[in-house]
Order: C-alpha cells, then sequence, then structure tokens
C-alpha cells in the first residue's frame, strides 16, 4: 500500500511536469502563429488551463518533497510536545485540503453537467481542464491525510521529519489511542470554532474582525502549511460576514486564479533559473562578474542586487526574480564564504525590484484601477528603481567597512587581461538576458513569451556548453514543478483571504477612518506609508491596491498629490510588504529555497525594510525622481 500511494504522488508530480512542458509548447506555439500572422485560437486559454494542471497536479508531489512551506518556529520549539503540535497542523491541514478536493470534484461535476464553456474563442468544455484540478486536489488530500494517519498510527514523524532529526522517544501521546483522541479534539476545536464564528449577531462586527485576525496569526504561528491556512482563515472570514457560499466561492476563485494567461510566466522564469542553477551557467557567471564586482567593497554580496536589476526588467515578477537569481547566488556565496545574513537579506530585498522596474504587474493594476496611462507608470518606475537598488549596494558597502570580520576571504586578484579573459564566460548569459529583454521591449514578445525564450535559450546554452544531460534537464524540470505548485497553492489561499478580506470591509474601514481626519499631504502620505505596511502583513500587493483604491483615490486627487507619483510610491509601500510577517511572499520563497525558519529570514530582511522607508522619505523630498523621466519622453 505505502509504494502504491508514493507511486501515485510520483506519477502526479510528473504529469505536472509534463503540464510544465505542455505550457512551454503552447507558448511558443502563440508566438509563432503571430509571427506568421496566423491565428491559434484559445492559445492563451490552453496555456492557463495547462498552468492550473501543472498547479494542481504537483500539489501531493510538492507536499511529500516538503517544498510546502508553513512557520514551523512553534513547531521547532514545542519541546515534548511537537507530536501534539504536529497532529494539530496535519489535522487541520487535512480538512482545508479535503474541502478544497470536494469542491474541486463539485466544480467539475457542475461543469459536466450544465455543459459550461470557455468564454474564450476555443469554447471550452470546462469539465476538461478542470478534471485536472478535481483530479490534483483530490490526491493531494490523500496525500496529507495519509500523513496525518501515519502520524497517529505509527513512529512517522511528518515530510519534514529531516529538518528535525529527533524520534519520538519521551514524547507525549504515546500511544496510539491518545493520539487518535487528539484528532478527534482538534476537530471538536474546529466545529465549535465555526459554531462560535456563525452565531455571532450580524451587527457585531468588530468581535467578528478580531476574531478574525486571531485565527490569521494563530494558525500561520502554529505551523499549518501557508496556503492551506490561509484558506482556512478565509473560510471563518466568509462564514462570519457572509451568507455566500464559501466552498463555492473559493474553488471559483481558486480556478480563476490558477489558470491564469499572465500566471504561466511564473514557471517559465522558475525553470529557466533551474536549468541555470543546475548546469555550469551560474557558476561561470560569477566567474566572469568576480574579478569586476570583488573590486567593490561587498565584492560578490553584489551580484544579488545587479542579478535582481537586470531579471526585474525581464520578469515583472518578484517571486519570479528571487527564484531565478537565488537559485544561482545562494550557493555560490555560500561556496566562497559569505555570511548567510547579509546573502539571504540582500536577496530578499533586491528581489522586490521585480514590482518596480517594468514590466510591472502591481502598475498594471494601479493604472487600471486609477485610468493612468500604463506607459507612464512604467516610466516612472525606471529612475526609482535604479536609485532603490544603488541604496541596497550601499547598504553592503556599510556592511563591508562597519563589520570586517565578517568579510569572507577576497576573491584572488587577477589583471586586467584575465578579467577579460574571464569575462567572456558573460557571454552566454548576457546574451541569454538580451535576447529575454530585448524580445519583450523590441514588442516581439510578450512577458510570457519572453519567459518562454528564457527556457529554450537556458536549455540551448546549458547544450552547447554540455551540462545538460537527461538528469539535469528532469531535476531541472522536477524542481521548478515543485517551486511554481509551492507559489501556486499561496496564491490560491492569498486570492481567497482577498475576497474574504472584502467581504469582511477591514480595507476600506481603515481607510475611510484615515479620510476623516483631512490630513496634509505630508502627513497623509506618512498615514497611507503606515496603512499599506499593516495592509500588506495579510494581502498581496495587488489585492491590496484593488480592495483599497476606490477610497484612496479621491483622498489623493483632493489633497493635490500626483497619481502618477503615488503610484510609485504604492510599488514602494507593497515592496515592504513582501518582506514583512506573518505573510511577507518573499520570505516564504526564500524559506523554501534555504530551510531557514521563518523569523530568522524576516530578520535578514529587516535591514532592506529600513532602507525602503528611506526610499520613501526620498520619494517624498524629490518627487521628481518619479516624474521626471515621463514627462520628458512625452513631451519630445
Amino acid at each position: 500500500m505505502r509504494s502504491l500511494l508514493d507511486g501515485l504522488y510520483k506519477t502526479s508530480g510528473f504529469a505536472a511536469a509534463i503540464a510544465l512542458i505542455a505550457i512551454l509548447g503552447l507558448v511558443i506555439a502563440q508566438m509563432v502563429a503571430r509571427w506568421s500572422g496566423q491565428i491559434f485560437p484559445g492559445g492563451a486559454q490552453y496555456a492557463g488551463y495547462a498552468m492550473a494542471a501543472t498547479s494542481f497536479l504537483a500539489m501531493a508531489y510538492t507536499f511529500n518533497h516538503n517544498a510546502h512551506i508553513r512557520v514551523a518556529l512553534f513547531v521547532s520549539k514545542s519541546g515534548r510536545f511537537r507530536r501534539v503540535v504536529e497532529i494539530w497542523c496535519y489535522t487541520l491541514a487535512s480538512l482545508s485540503a479535503l474541502f478544497l478536493a470536494w469542491f474541486a470534484v463539485k466544480a467539475t461535476l457542475l461543469s459536466a453537467r450544465i455543459n459550461d464553456i470557455s468564454q474564450g474563442q476555443d469554447a471550452t468544455p470546462l469539465w476538461m481542464p478542470q478534471t485536472f484540478m478535481a483530479i490534483g486536489a483530490v490526491v493531494f488530500a490523500v496525500a496529507v491525510v495519509d500523513n496525518l494517519a501515519r502520524i497517529v498510527f505509527s513512529s512517522y514523524q511528518g515530510v519534514d521529519a529531516v529538518d528535525y532529526g529527533h524520534d519520538w522517544a519521551g514524547y507525549l501521546l504515546s500511544s496510539k489511542a491518545s493520539r487518535a483522541i487528539a484528532v478527534g479534539i482538534v476537530l471538536l476545536i474546529v466545529y465549535a470554532s465555526m459554531q462560535a464564528m456563525t452565531g455571532f449577531d450580524r451587527d457585531a462586527v468588530a468581535l467578528k474582525i478580531g476574531i478574525f485576525l486571531f485565527v490569521m496569526f494563530f494558525l500561520l504561528g502554529s505551523g499549518i502549511w501557508v496556503g492551506l491556512a490561509l484558506m482556512g482563515v478565509a473560510y471563518i472570514g466568509m462564514i462570519g460576514f457572509t451568507s455566500r457560499n464559501p466552498g463555492n466561492a473559493m474553488i471559483i476563485t481558486v480556478w480563476t486564479s490558477s489558470s491564469s494567461w499572465t500566471l504561466t510566466a511564473l514557471p517559465l522564469f522558475i525553470w529557466m533559473g533551474e536549468v541555470l542553477y543546475r548546469t555550469r551557467l551560474s557558476e561561470d557567471m560569477f566567474r566572469g562578474l568576480a574579478p569586476w564586482l570583488a573590486r567593490i567593497p561587498g565584492g560578490l554580496l553584489h551580484t544579488n542586487v545587479v542579478g535582481c536589476t537586470v531579471f526585474a526588467a525581464v520578469s515583472g515578477s518578484s517571486a519570479a526574480t528571487l527564484t531565478t537569481v537565488g537559485k544561482m547566488s545562494i550557493p555560490e556565496l555560500q561556496k566562497r564564504g559569505y555570511p548567510e545574513f547579509m546573502t539571504i537579506g540582500t536577496l530578499a530585498g533586491a528581489a522586490t525590484l521585480g514590482l518596480m522596474i517594468p514590466p510591472s504587474l502591481t502598475l498594471i493594476v494601479y493604472g487600471v484601477t486609477v485610468k493612468e496611462s500604463i506607459t507612464k507608470l512604467f516610466m516612472a518606475g525606471v529612475i526609482p528603481g535604479l536609485v532603490l537598488a544603488a541604496m541596497f549596494m550601499l547598504y553592503i558597502v556599510a556592511w563591508y567597512f562597519l563589520r570586517p570580520a565578517q568579510r569572507p576571504e577576497p576573491e584572488p586578484r587577477m589583471g586586467f587581461i584575465a578579467a577579460l579573459k574571464n569575462s567572456t564566460l558573460l557571454i552566454p548569459v548576457i546574451a541569454l538576458v538580451v535576447v529575454v529583454i530585448g524580445s519583450m521591449y523590441g514588442g516581439y514578445a510578450t512577458p510570457t513569451e519572453a519567459a518562454a525564450f528564457g527556457v529554450v535559450g537556458a536549455l540551448v546554452l546549458a547544450a552547447l556548453q554540455g551540462s545538460l544531460n537527461r538528469h539535469t534537464f528532469i531535476e531541472s524540470l522536477l524542481g521548478a514543478t515543485r517551486t511554481s505548485a509551492m507559489i501556486a497553492l499561496i496564491l490560491m489561499g492569498a486570492a481567497f483571504l482577498s475576497l474574504s478580506m472584502g467581504f469582511t470591509g477591514l480595507p476600506r474601514a481603515l481607510a475611510a477612518w484615515i479620510a476623516e481626519f483631512n490630513l496634509s499631504p505630508v502627513a497623509l502620505i506618512a498615514a497611507l506609508t503606515v496603512f499599506y505596511i499593516v495592509i500588506g502583513m495579510f494581502l498581496d500587493g495587488i489585492s491590496a491596491v484593488v480592495l483599497t483604491m476606490a477610497i484612496i483615490e479621491p483622498m489623493i486627487r483632493a489633497a493635490g498629490i500626483d497619481l502618477i507619483w503615488f503610484g510609485i510610491f504604492i510599488v514602494v509601500v507593497v515592496e515592504m510588504a513582501q518582506i514583512t510577517p506573518p505573510i511577507g511572499f518573499n520570505l516564504f520563497v526564500l524559506q523554501s529555497m534555504t530551510k531557514h525558519d521563518i523569523t530568522y529570514i524576516a530578520k535578514t530582511a529587516l535591514p532592506m525594510f529600513g532602507i525602503m522607508v528611506l526610499m520613501v522619505a526620498i520619494l517624498v523630498a524629490f518627487p521628481g525622481l518619479a516624474t521626471w523621466l515621463p514627462d520628458q519622453l512625452l513631451s519630445q
């Protein structure tokens, strides 16, 4: 039975990998059709369906490989109570996974019964792509429940047992009966909580919001996997603040967010990073950069900032920037003896440049919401993005002089000619970046199509280099599949939580409360900085913009603040939210990549957070940083 279940999870993972290959093929096919003046009906929709298939089918495989992430501080510090805590975590995770699976199957059957079809050119019967969603969700639920059963009825410690390395000797709940009773107690607690949330008077809004926020912090802090915890929190919000069916609302939101054409760029850029990481290309890039960056105080730590700045102009995604550059830089910097604190912290901060330097999804959403020119917003993000990157590099220089004991061994000095010769190693990576950026800014490819260029280019370069073989290809593909599924589950939970937060009215209530004070422009910006930092702790940046802008926009216009400038301000404060707990997305991605505790990663990112606060002050003092370039270019 054990080998059958493990085979099921592995098969599901390989099916997800095939779906990822299908994404690449569909994106290339659509691009070629467009270049040749042909129409590929439904190409974008098919790629979105393949994206959903990749996300769902890989969930169980990712879970069994301990690639889904959770805030494990409480688990690791629980001592003799660790088995109790694990039963709590796996029981609640099982409930969330079963909830997702039940409504995924239900939605698929409903689509088949009513013959629901997509609204695109393809008119695809939706039950067909949703079948992959249902299968993936069911296998994921089986995997989580399977792990719970193994913890209850055996000495199994869970998917991340290797991170702790202890046996259960001396831990509480030594008998199977006591562990089964513990599961029953957890189920009773969940049932009582649901009854309490629905039992309050509809007008007891403040009390419900308090319970909602408490549940959010408690579930995330107690060690439940982040995506499943967000779904659980969102469910509590839905049953407390609306009569809408939470399961139906959840599955519609999850399907819409996971089957997005825009989202397909993410796994492709991640795959590109995996190829670079698993071949000699990343090592060659460092060998080429070392002679030049090693001469700057701070040395190769600057590659984190330089790499993220360049890649931000390719992807427009903070997560894709972080995973691609991190896969290349973290192993190389560790090998060279750079302190982990600085390696992780600078990467966490610099990866947020993916939101600032165009193309930026946050700026697109902001521009559509306030009806401002997307082109002007993209232009406005260039100079502030470069200034922020320069400030990150100055922080590295300051560390170098203030902490001389932490400096690694200096890189071997070499002459100018030797450095130039070594720089030829950069040619493949630079060529790849030029192709990806050039295809997008030259108008030949969209960001998603540019990501496909990146994957194909990385594979071709690795093959020419001789470091691509069957093993590295499969490992890079499965690595990209796991990382994509991990991010996708969190995005699904965040999308459902954003919907639930909208029903609570909390973001709009806070914005309306600030509006009552009639603050001066500078005071208003200071208040909104704090406001968006707080909101960003619970929502992703795009959701924060969508949920609050209806209230914020009239305040900004009335105060005479330039809406182009305010868009750049929004991006900076949203960047801060990427590295602030409890739902700092970059922190979770780094936790998955480094296996460090989330609190440690948050501490490493704290100086970068301070730099971003300083950036807000600079934007206030020098608004021309954001407005000068679009004014100059458009006036010509």
